[in-house]
């Protein structure tokens, strides 16, 4: 039998131009913000220096960096970047980017639990929901243990999401909502948390002009405070901290935002 595609391969269609059109909205992700991707971008890369307390050159290894948002970011303002991702549409994009801004970035096509750094990177980042694709806890795990490894004596693991499950329990998650795309579509998004397999199984759903609308499913395993900590102390890191945004707020059981800081 065929072993079928995973819903984050290429050839699923998820990521790549899908992506980013439906990455594109004017509203963003976060109820009270409303900013534009580039101010996104700006916000969460500040909070990723401040959070990391990241110095002038030193080496962050962004995994999966999508088209490269935060490594250009990164890169721009003089840390040394290596942004690696699955899809080549996002590093065909993300090389594009740094060409039209004249910034020197380097990316590599690899799959996260491939990764075989060892004591390479000052800092590590896995940005925007995208911990717990695979289907068994363990190779999550095994992701965790190759962030682990890539880093040097020191080195500091961020982890961020915007699923935090306490959330979804209350019923304050948002798992049906529409936002307005800069090209003029409408992106629908519909997630439902799966209490059994702990995963918010969800679809994009891109409205066309033609009434031809294009969809992608995804299923994510999504992990609670406590387990993701745990998981951390499994693998080797000694100090970790939980923040609800990028200014060190303390982690709360009613924040969209979960920020996971962990030293090797």
């Amino acid at each position: 039998m065929k072993q079928q595609k995973k819903w984050w391969e290429e050839k699923n269609g998820f990521f790549g131009d899908f992506y980013i059109e439906g990455d594109n909205s004017l509203e963003g992700y976060l109820q009270e913000k409303n900013q534009t991707l580039t101010e996104r971008t700006t916000t969460e890369v500040n909070g990723i220096i401040k959070l990391l307390n990241l110095q002038r050159h030193e080496k962050v290894l962004d995994i999966p960096c999508g088209y490269g948002r935060h490594t250009i970011e990164l890169a721009k303002q003089k840390y040394e970047v290596l942004g690696c991702d699955i899809n080549s549409t996002h590093l065909k994009k993300a090389k594009e980017n740094t060409n039209s801004q004249n910034v020197h970035v380097n990316f590599k096509k690899l799959n996260m639990i491939d990764l075989s750094y060892k004591n390479e990177f000052d800092a590590v980042i896995n940005m925007f929901y995208s911990f717990g694709f695979f289907e068994k806890d363990e190779e999550n795990k095994k992701v965790l243990i190759n962030f682990y490894n890539s880093l040097k004596k020191g080195g500091r693991f961020l982890m961020h999401t915007d699923v935090n499950i306490p959330r979804i329990i209350n019923g304050k998650y948002k798992e049906n909502e529409i936002r307005n795309l800069v090209d003029g579509k409408k992106l629908h998004i519909i997630d439902k948390y799966n209490h059994k397999n702990k995963r918010i199984e969800g679809t994009w759903i891109i409205k066309q002009p033609n009434n031809k609308d294009i969809r992608r499913d995804y299923s994510v395993r999504v992990y609670t405070k406590d387990e993701f900590v745990s998981m951390c102390k499994e693998v080797g890191f000694s100090k970790i901290n939980v923040y609800s945004d990028w200014e060190y707020s303390n982690y709360s059981e009613d924040s969209e935002d979960m920020m996971v800081v962990a030293i090797k």
